[in-house]
């Protein structure tokens, strides 16, 4: 039976669907379908769009065409597993020497970003960023407090808080089976980035120099046949949920035809220098921390020299 020997673990609207695209068009690369199956983050709830495998067997499955003679790397992309309090360790346990990589962004930009995504998913409903932003007390008090397996999707201060995820990270996987990835290196030098990531994963060149982004910033043409595809109705939910999930499984043309028809490229508004003044100074403390874990110089995330 194949299985998983690669994570790449996060975070989310770093360049991981790149990397997973770029990885998955390989040869010697098996790649789940749906990148992101959610499996071992179940402290985190569940999305209405989610396509979470509800058992083992169920997560085997996605693995079940990988070649182990061929496929070099079997492996999956969820990016909620970084943040998740079970999901590495549970990887860890299961999968002792599987490799794992964690991509890292400036969590200023990650937390405007990721709420532009949802936006898109329709779990965020205050369309301005500014006031979601003031509104993060309240929404993670509710969390910590709720017992009813809700996402944490809202909460864009916790979700790009990276210093303790890393740490746990670290604790958890040793040296050699673990890497993470700087955004800006990826942005700045892409061929040099992704030849060290072949490096860490045992594969070769493969001559790469198409770095094309993936998974940009977008908005829904259809909000109303987007959001019934994504979260359609109780009784039609395992139905739409079965054809997306054999979609993906037999023809990636068409659904990337499908979502170029139901999306809409939308450039992401600036932040205007007060507010990403605002939100820096938050996540300073954390980014401070960070740069000692990874001894790496952050400055530009404190909103230091550029």
């Amino acid at each position: 039976m194949s299985t998983p020997n690669f994570f790449l673990i996060g975070a989310p609207k770093c360049g991981t669907t790149a990397i997973a695209e770029y990885l998955a068009e390989r040869e010697d690369v098996f790649f789940s379908k749906p990148k992101e199956p959610l499996f071992w983050c179940s402290d985190l709830g569940i999305e209405p769009h989610a396509l979470r495998p509800e058992t083992q067997a169920e997560y085997d499955a996605l693995f079940a065409a990988a070649d182990p003679a061929r496929h070099k790397i079997i492996g999956e992309g969820t990016t909620s597993y970084l943040r998740s309090r079970q999901a590495v360790s549970a990887c860890v346990s299961r999968y002792p020497e599987a490799k794992f990589v964690a991509i890292l962004r400036n969590p200023a930009d990650v937390a405007h970003a990721f709420h532009m995504e949802q936006l898109y998913t329709g779990l965020e409903t205050e369309q301005d960023f500014a006031a979601a932003w003031q509104d993060q007390a309240r929404r993670e008090a509710e969390w910590d407090a709720a017992r009813d397996g809700r996402p944490d999707s809202l909460l864009y201060r916790r979700i790009a808080a990276f210093s303790p995820q890393i740490e746990r990270f670290f604790e958890l996987v040793p040296a050699p089976r673990r890497k993470v990835i700087i955004y800006d290196d990826f942005r700045d030098d892409p061929r040099a980035v992704w030849l060290d990531l072949l490096s860490f994963l045992g594969l070769p060149d493969d001559g790469r120099t198409d770095f094309s982004p993936r998974n940009a910033a977008h908005a829904q043409r259809f909000p109303r046949l987007s959001h019934f595809l994504l979260a359609p109705p109780g009784p039609l939910a395992p139905a739409v949920r079965t054809l997306r999930l054999a979609l993906l499984a037999r023809d990636s043309k068409l659904v990337a035809a499908l979502k170029g028809f139901l999306n809409v490229k939308r450039p992401r508004p600036r932040l205007d220098d007060a507010l990403r003044a605002e939100v820096t100074a938050w996540f300073r403390p954390g980014v401070e921390r960070l740069e000692t874990l990874l001894q790496r110089d952050l400055s530009a995330w404190k909103g230091e020299g550029g």
